[in-house]
């Protein structure tokens, strides 16, 4: 059996076997199967984007929407529901929280005064400004609910000089008649 190499020299058998067995594709080579496939109709031009992804992103978008108007609207329930509730708590119910508050924030103040020669002095006044606040908002209330009682009264007037700035506060002195 002859075979095609039979008949070279060696010369160029040696030169044939130096040859690379492989060789890299020319650059048109994609193009021209790429143009190749979408002629078949196997591979479509890239263009905008398809219908059904905006389709998906706007749906995607009033679910969410959706989501939160829902979540808004639920809380606002909830605390349409919570005042309600607590509007319609009894002369009795109202007394039972008032105690039951009140004997927290002594609590709050006595823990507070434990730590009033530590290091955590601006802490401290943190907890003095907010118990002066509270106890404002406090008298307030009680003016509000009783405006001939002299005691609320006084200890909101005595309040207000405190709020007063320092310097203000040593030149006022204020005089409570009862």
């Amino acid at each position: 059996m002859t075979t095609d190499q039979d008949h070279l020299t060696p010369e160029e058998r040696t030169g044939l076997g130096a040859l690379p067995r492989e060789r890299a594709p020319g650059r048109l080579l994609e193009a021209r199967v790429v143009g190749a496939l979408r002629a078949r109709g196997v591979l479509r031009r890239r263009g905008p984007a398809p219908t059904w992804l905006a389709a998906g992103l706007a749906a995607a978008l009033a679910l969410f929407a959706g989501g939160f108007a829902a979540g808004q609207w639920t809380l606002s329930r909830r605390v349409a529901d919570s005042l309600r509730d607590a509007r319609v708590l009894s002369a009795r119910e109202a007394a039972e929280a008032v105690q039951r508050t009140g004997s927290a924030y002594i609590a709050a103040l006595a823990v507070l005064g434990q730590h009033a020669d530590s290091a955590s002095r601006p802490a401290v006044r943190e907890g003095r400004e907010a118990a002066f606040a509270a106890l404002a908002a406090a008298a307030a209330q009680l003016s509000d609910l009783d405006p001939n009682d002299p005691v609320a009264r006084s200890v909101e007037i005595l309040l207000a000089a405190y709020e007063q700035p320092a310097v203000e506060r040593t030149r006022a002195r204020a005089v409570l008649w009862f």
